[in-house]
């Protein structure tokens, strides 16, 4: 028997919300039915990024983020329902992840904060929501991030010759697969896919992002300012590690441009790329060196170039998409959304030792009555 649930993801872009209705079996398979994306207004856009850039913010401020990106989340839910006329009576739960503001899971005492009040989501869909599922992780000593991987298990593990997963959003993540009906060997987050590339083009174009990288690709990699940004700790620190979207932003960057005369804007655009690749490439190739075949999802897959400097860096391992398994790039990450909610509505764990450094298994997230 199956039954639908409905996920709602918005990620480090920061730029609007991807909402699946995805069919559910008794075993865990995911069917996506429907899909959508709900833009955020540029105004909002920016309120969080600045949110999140400069980490001040009046709680009165806050809180009216908060119930303002619910109302979006729940605008999603509402238009995927009715544009592709599916009762809200068939969804037994909405999963929403929320939209990260903090995340220091290295900090003391650890943390991550998702704004998107659930309570509103309920309310405003009739459907019964499970949200906050990073901080149950946190809990129990994980780093909360990545929650995905366990997901790409459920999913892939029994198509043969899968080995691992690429996650392209804001920030990379890696997921080695286990063996059919194990966890997942091991996850985590590489570095900066999106989030650092499209921070630049944003300051330097005033465009959201590089089409296909064509910008980018007229560039050409300054060898010693990627030198320097390859000193950030993180890309040698060892898992289990999940990134922030702080720890690779403009100022970040500012201060590592400022250690050289001249760079053209073009130049800086296609050396971000080339870090994002190369530190991806490293990644996969220390703790998944036995890897045949990597599929990509997210929203760096329509970076093309991107996409072809990792696949150049892979050497023989084979890259390809998520959409050719059943699942369109840009509706991985909600997909699993929908799958935990169904994880916490059958009392399941969702997250793994392995992944996130977690003391147990915990079922994530709290549930929000209709």
């Amino acid at each position: 028997m199956s039954s639908l649930y409905l996920g709602l993801m918005s990620g480090t872009s920061m730029d609007g919300i991807d909402a699946v209705v995805v069919e559910i079996s008794s075993g865990g398979i995911c069917h996506v039915l429907a899909s959508h994306n709900e833009a955020f207004e540029p105004e909002l856009q920016q309120q969080l990024r600045h949110a999140v850039s400069s980490k001040q913010i009046a709680l009165h401020h806050l809180a009216q983020l908060d119930v303002r990106v619910a109302r979006h989340f729940a605008k999603a839910a509402n238009h995927v329902l009715q544009h592709h006329q599916i009762a809200r009576q068939q969804i037994v739960a909405i999963g929403s992840h929320g939209q990260t503001l903090l995340h220091g899971a290295d900090q003391s005492p650890a943390y991550s904060m998702q704004i998107g009040d659930p309570n509103i989501i309920a309310e405003e869909t009739g459907i019964t929501t499970i949200a906050d599922f990073r901080r149950r992780d946190i809990a129990v000593g994980g780093q909360g991030a990545p929650l995905v991987p366990c997901f790409h298990q459920s999913w892939l593990e029994k198509i043969e010759g899968i080995d691992a997963v690429l996650n392209l959003g804001g920030i990379a993540n890696i997921t080695l697969l286990g063996a059919a009906g194990e966890d997942p060997q091991l996850g985590f987050d590489t570095g900066p896919a999106n989030t650092l590339i499209d921070a630049w083009v944003r300051h330097r174009l005033g465009k959201t992002y590089d089409q296909d990288g064509a910008w980018a690709r007229q560039g050409q990699v300054h060898q010693q300012l990627l030198a320097l940004l390859l000193q950030h700790p993180f890309f040698t620190a060892s898992p289990p590690k999940s990134a922030d979207i702080n720890q690779f932003n403009l100022a970040w960057l500012e201060i590592a441009l400022s250690s050289f005369k001249e760079i053209s804007d073009i130049d800086v655009a296609a050396t971000l790329v080339e870090l994002s690749a190369v530190t991806v490439c490293q990644a996969v190739k220390q703790y998944a060196g036995h890897c045949k075949k990597l599929i990509a999802c997210g929203g760096g897959c329509h970076n093309h170039f991107l996409i072809q400097r990792i696949q150049a860096g892979l050497g023989a391992i084979q890259l390809e998409l998520s959409e050719d398994y059943g699942i369109g790039v840009d509706w991985v990450e909600a997909t699993a959304f929908a799958w935990l909610a169904f994880r916490h509505i059958n009392k399941q764990s969702g997250n793994a030792e392995s992944i996130t450094g977690a003391k147990q298994k915990r079922i994530l997230g709290a549930c929000y009555p209709a």
